[in-house]
């Protein structure tokens, strides 16, 4: 029987993790997260980020609702980088969906991790919530 859930430990783990969603076509993103720099250090800004937004790849993000967030989301192609705000309580934490997977992503300084489930009921459930709530969301 296959493992459906692996876990990629430390900074290096959750980089390998986002290097694997570039090899994609579209990717559902929950960023709450604000102080990621504190594990993965510039990673997102230098490497990152010019791969994803410079490839063809679709993204639907969803954000935190902060003034930084609207900025940032003015950048983006609208057709191809559709950016939605939530309000709330953040949390240092990722989530990502992509070629039937779910990527949780843990960036607590002290254990910083990614879990990746592949299992496809769990995906389809991520997936379905995903979408309740960007519809509910505005842009």
């Amino acid at each position: 029987m296959t493992t459906k859930i692996q876990i990629y430990l430390g900074p290096e783990g959750i980089k390998e993790v986002y290097e694997m969603s570039l090899q994609t076509r579209s990717i559902n993103i929950v960023c709450l997260a604000n102080n990621y720099s504190q594990v993965v250090g510039d990673y997102f800004d230098k490497v990152y980020s010019k791969k994803l937004y410079g490839s063809s790849l679709k993204t639907r993000e969803i954000l935190p609702d902060n003034e930084a967030n609207r900025r940032y989301a003015e950048t983006k192609d609208p057709k191809k980088n559709q950016v939605r705000f939530l309000g709330g309580e953040e949390s240092e934490s990722d989530m990502m969906l992509f070629d039937n997977k779910v990527a949780l992503v843990s960036y607590n300084p002290q254990n910083p991790f990614a879990l990746v489930i592949s299992d496809l009921e769990l995906v389809i459930s991520f997936q379905n919530q995903f979408n309740t709530l960007w519809e509910r969301l505005e842009g």
